[in-house]
């Protein structure tokens, strides 16, 4: 009888464990650069998810931050220096941000 209660419970953990790597909501990294390659260090960042969900975050001193959600068909994001120099904004599927750590190469907004 233990024996089946042991199997039980490694077979609930292992389907736990799964379940949270698995997961869709699980968020990806993403680094800006400037073309250059230096990290865009400080940046204000705003993401706008699916015209409806807004977040409002800032890299960190290595360019990067963590996206806040994957549960999305399309993010558009813009980053701000703290100086006020804006850059062209750029629309994101999914996909890429689901796939791993994702770069962005800051271009200036003539």
């Amino acid at each position: 009888m233990n024996a089946k209660k042991s199997m039980m419970l490694v077979c609930c953990t292992t389907f736990i464990l799964l379940a949270f790597m698995t997961a869709p909501s699980m968020a990806g990294g993403v680094r800006v650069i400037y073309p250059d390659g230096r990290p865009a260090a400080d940046l204000s960042v705003s993401i706008l998810v699916d015209s409806r969900l807004e977040f409002a975050l800032s890299t960190d001193s290595n360019g990067y931050f963590l996206f806040p959600t994957n549960d999305f068909s399309a993010a558009l994001i813009t980053a701000k220096e703290p100086g006020g120099a804006e850059f062209i904004p750029i629309t994101l599927p999914a996909g890429i941000i689901a796939s791993g750590d994702t770069a962005l190469v800051l271009q200036p907004l003539l």
